[in-house]
């Protein structure tokens, strides 16, 4: 291949991806649970260094460490200043919520507290806590078939 041939498909590829390596703004820290743990804007982040089995970040505010052990993930995404004009955006929160059930119980991913409640699809409330603390619900009582299950406003249904 040669030289200038070379040359033009890496500006075609430098061309293609380069404006997505730009998009991201922010660098945001995932817990085991799925919750955002940290978010800074990538101007303010000096370094990101690995010492220890720890993960530290040196930003405009001071020097952030935690371990690696503690991190399910690390995304890079655009920083959206709020406008106080706009509709409200998604919680990116909420869209990490997950359950995951078996026959007996329930688990909420990604939530540690709030309100959580269990309808049937005819419309009876079968459980209901205003005080959820991240424990697993049991549903083992529950007979087989489709329920709902509203936790902090966000709506799911699962399968018993």
């Amino acid at each position: 291949m040669t030289r200038r041939l070379q040359s033009i498909l890496v500006l075609m590829v430098m061309a293609l991806f380069g404006g997505a390596a730009f998009a991201q703004s922010a660098m945001t820290f995932y817990d085991t649970d799925g919750w955002a743990r940290e978010s800074w804007r990538l101007q303010d982040v000096g370094k990101v260094t690995f010492d220890g089995g720890n993960i530290i970040v040196t930003h405009a505010l001071g020097t952030y460490s935690v371990g690696i052990n503690e991190v399910l993930s690390i995304k890079f995404t655009d920083f959206v200043e709020p406008d106080p004009t706009s509709i409200e955006k998604i919680n990116t929160d909420a869209a990490q919520l997950r359950i995951a059930t078996d026959d007996s119980a329930i688990r909420i991913l990604g939530a540690r507290d709030g309100s959580v409640a269990i309808w049937t699809v005819t419309g009876q409330q079968v459980y209901d806590n205003r005080g959820w603390q991240g424990e697993e619900i049991n549903i083992s009582h529950l007979d087989r078939g489709i329920y709902i299950i509203t936790i902090n406003n966000n709506t799911f249904k699962f399968k018993k």
